[in-house]
């Protein structure tokens, strides 16, 4: 009796199925112990990046941190006096011009109220820009220059790390707003420390055309072709470090150890690492529901046909 009585429990478990609607003779805590681990499944939507892939993306920091080097050294060019900002200006004007081109040919958005927008836009910003420089020039002065500095560096890290690198903006620790305001902020801080308006218009100018605009571009790039963005990213470590070698030997050592750390060790790294991930997957997770519309059968297509039809008549024969 008792081998019936566990043969007849052996199959009244076997007889369970995983649905709610169906009244059974289990709690409804109940796991099948046979079933449960075979439900298991690991690394279900783990992606495996290879290291050119990895480097590529990281080529996006490497041109960030570029454009922030860059901007640092034409403050240091023009705080020691050996660049002129009407000089700078100069320089930076025809390549703003060939950039905005670029983004727009690549945006396929070459209607005339884009262009109008976009000029409407750019002559407030400079507006703004120029008519604020004397104010924020002296806007800081009672600060000592330590603290600015080190406000700076603060505002520039904080830019560096919610810049948005091609992830989006739902990205965790992603905000393309903080991280424009961040460089701004870092903007004003150096021009401050000039001796003239005209200095600190220039360099906010700068720093939005390197900081804020040129990240555009990239991305277009990056979207048109592929690892499009590498060719701002190669020629901007290349003048940036002969640039910073004329500064500090040793800034330029660090500046090259930090690029090569980002581009090459970190995705080696992260490319050695992806073997250990183990994301498992089972009976224990959250439900989510599949919104997505199964297709339909011929047979399903034709029944729907004829019922829709069937409803139509009787419809026009109510009607009369």
């Amino acid at each position: 009796m008792e081998a019936k009585s566990d043969r007849l429990n052996d199959d009244s478990k076997d007889a369970w199925s995983k649905v709610l609607y169906k009244r059974q003779p289990f709690p409804d805590n109940y796991v099948h112990t046979g079933k449960f681990l075979e439900e298991m499944r690991k690394n279900v939507n783990t992606k495996i990046y290879t290291f050119g892939q990895i480097s590529s993306a990281a080529c996006m920091v490497s041109h960030q941190l570029s454009s922030v080097m860059v901007f640092v050294i034409a403050f240091c060019y023009m705080s020691y006096g050996w660049l002129q900002p009407s000089m700078l200006l100069l320089l930076i004007l025809p390549l703003v011009v060939i950039g905005y081109v670029a983004f727009r040919y690549l945006d396929c958005s070459n209607s005339w109220e884009h262009y109008r927008s976009d000029m409407k836009l750019s002559g407030l910003v400079v507006c703004y820009s120029y008519g604020l420089s004397p104010v924020l020039m002296t806007l800081t002065q009672s600060v000592s220059t330590d603290t600015i500095y080190s406000m700076t560096c603060v505002m520039l890290l904080a830019h560096l790390l919610v810049h948005d690198y091609g992830t989006g903006a739902s990205a965790p620790m992603v905000s393309p707003a903080i991280s424009m305001n961040a460089a701004v902020f870092a903007g004003v801080c150096l021009a401050s420390r000039l001796s003239s308006s005209w200095h600190t218009f220039v360099t906010l100018t700068c720093g939005i055309a390197l900081l804020v605009f040129l990240p555009l571009l990239r991305q277009q790039l990056a979207d048109a072709f592929c690892a499009g963005h590498i060719f701002l990213a190669v020629p901007f470590f290349i003048i940036s470090t002969i640039l910073l070698w004329t500064v500090s030997a040793v800034a330029v050592t660090l500046f090259v150890l930090l690029q090569v750390t980002v581009v090459l060790i970190c995705p080696y790294l992260y490319c050695r690492m992806q073997c250990y991930k183990n994301n498992i997957h089972g009976p224990w997770d959250e439900a989510l529901p599949d919104t997505r519309a199964a297709p339909q059968t011929p047979d399903e297509v034709l029944f729907d046909h004829h019922a829709s039809s069937h409803h139509s008549t009787a419809h026009m024969s109510k009607t009369k």
